[in-house]
């Protein structure tokens, strides 16, 4: 009788940017404001919320130091973000993830998503092949969620103008999530 051999271990691991302390209070502000016309979704924890630049999934274990390291050796100058418009995704039909877009310095933030998807398929993972669209993510519609709800929330997103705060970003972190059945726990790696 033959034995597969043991699963290599694996880590949800992304690439993200931190928000300071004073963009994370003004997207609380935002949720808030959303939460009063629908129960439609599911908010993000403002604790921790992100930028992300790259999901990268299930990856195994022992490429976490290398990711690191090529993290390391991506020129990452601090960028100039500013909080903008409230949208959802997809931009027509069934709403599934209510977000907020940036403004800024964005050439330079592709510049550092397609160094990054470099590094990472240097390690032979895959990287997303949908166009680079960055926004942070304030919620994600409930399973259960009625087509009115939905109706209401994606109306209820032109009523919320966002404090235009800017920002200068620190580097890229490698981040892990664990997802709990309170909602997803992050860990910076580093």
């Amino acid at each position: 009788m033959s034995q597969n051999p043991p699963a290599e271990p694996t880590l949800r691991l992304f690439i993200a940017l931190e928000l300071p302390q004073t963009v994370r209070d003004e997207l609380k502000r935002i949720q808030l404001r959303l939460q009063g016309h629908s129960r439609a979704a599911r908010w993000a924890d403002p604790a921790g919320m992100h930028l992300t630049l790259h999901f990268l999934g299930e990856t195994p274990e022992r490429l976490v130091e290398p990711l690191l390291t090529g993290l390391r050796s991506v020129s990452a100058p601090a960028l100039s973000l500013t909080l903008d418009r409230l949208g959802c995704f997809p931009a027509n039909g069934t709403l599934r993830v209510v977000w907020i877009g940036l403004r800024g310095d964005l050439a330079a933030l592709a510049t550092l998503h397609r160094s990054l998807a470099t590094v990472i398929r240097s390690l032979g993972l895959p990287t997303d092949t949908r166009p680079f669209a960055p926004h942070i993510t304030l919620a994600r519609a409930r399973p259960n969620a009625t087509p009115a709800d939905l109706r209401a929330l994606r109306t209820a997103l032109d009523t919320v103008a966002p404090q235009m705060l800017t920002w200068q970003s620190d580097p890229p972190r490698l981040f892990r999530s664990q997802l709990t059945p309170r909602g997803a726990v992050y860990t910076v790696l580093g």
